[in-house]
């Protein structure tokens, strides 16, 4: 059972090591002289990669089922999911 156990906390030791050893091998990062462009403010901003998601209830099933798509996706099925129904 020692042996076991030996084994056990020398592996999870090598793998909980295992990042901090990876981060330390990075070369540090050349600082840059740009500045940062700000970001928009306000409203946010549509691209087109914007997921709508749909929430449906199968019947016989407690889980209900969830589909994300761009709403590209979403008119080439033919629905579009900004309409007021």
């Amino acid at each position: 059972m020692t042996k076991f156990l030996m084994m056990t906390a020398a592996a999870v030791l090598s793998v909980a090591t295992s990042p901090v050893i990876a981060r330390e091998a990075r070369p540090a990062a050349a600082p840059t002289t740009e500045a940062p462009q700000a970001a928009p403010t306000g409203a946010r901003v549509a691209t087109s990669k914007t997921k709508y998601c749909i929430v449906d209830t199968v019947t016989g099933s407690r889980i209900p089922v969830k589909t994300c798509k761009t709403r590209g996706e979403w008119l080439d099925r033919g629905f579009d999911p900004l309409a007021n129904n």
